[in-house]
């Protein structure tokens, strides 16, 4: 049988007490760990809860279901999201207070009704001033239906770092499956066709699921 083994920076985690249920009242994802050895499951289902909380993504999600074959080794872990997410547009937290013409180019000074997305607007335009932290005052072009930030791929990109916690060191080789379930699989060495039926089998079980999905 191979070891498995977690990195030490996440076992001190789990040693050391942290707690692992959501501190501000949020629900937690439903967890479902399949493994041969109980000690063996219930240290994957402590990891799930911790990297889910790490990176705040149990409110997010429906389900997590996990399938550790120790002995080969392969794992698999699936990801069921809430819902669709969209994309960010400008007009969902700014508008337009005032635009004047200057030297042949527009001036405009945007209101900002919710900083949360402020700091990715920053990012795609040209700032001539800020005065407070609820204007600001830019002369590149403006359409209050630009898109600032895609939360999809925020999300995907938060699903994937979950995965790379939760799988245990040495397992390189990775494929995934993104569509309204998120499901990867991961080895030391190339997977056999059933490995891959078997992922395949999990993405389609968890998109059967009553629900919206990722897309």
């Amino acid at each position: 049988m191979k070891t498995v083994r977690f990195s030490s920076e996440f076992l001190s985690t789990l040693k050391s007490g942290t707690s692992l249920a959501t501190t501000n009242g949020d629900s937690m994802a439903e967890i479902i760990v399949h493994c041969e050895d109980e000690a063996g499951k219930n240290i994957y289902t402590k990891v799930i809860q911790t990297a889910l909380e790490d990176l705040i993504l149990g409110k997010s999600i429906i389900r997590v279901e996990f399938i550790a074959k120790e002995k080969v080794p392969y794992f698999i872990l699936g990801v069921l999201p809430k819902h669709t997410r969209r994309a960010i547009k400008l007009r969902d937290f700014a508008e337009i207070a005032e635009q004047k013409k200057e030297n042949g180019k527009t001036i405009y000074k945007l209101k900002i009704t919710d900083e949360t997305y402020l700091p990715y607007l920053l990012k795609k335009i040209h700032v001539i001033d800020q005065p407070s932290r609820f204007e600001v005052i830019t002369d590149s072009d403006i359409d209050l239906d630009m898109e600032v930030y895609d939360a999809s791929k925020d999300f995907l990109d938060k699903v994937m770092d979950f995965m790379g916690r939760v799988f245990p060191e040495g397992m390189r080789v990775k494929n995934t499956y993104i569509d309204k379930a998120i499901v990867s699989i991961a080895s030391e060495r190339p997977f056999e066709e059933e490995e891959i039926k078997e992922a395949l089998k999990l993405k389609e079980k968890l998109e059967t699921m009553n629900t919206a999905g990722y897309y």
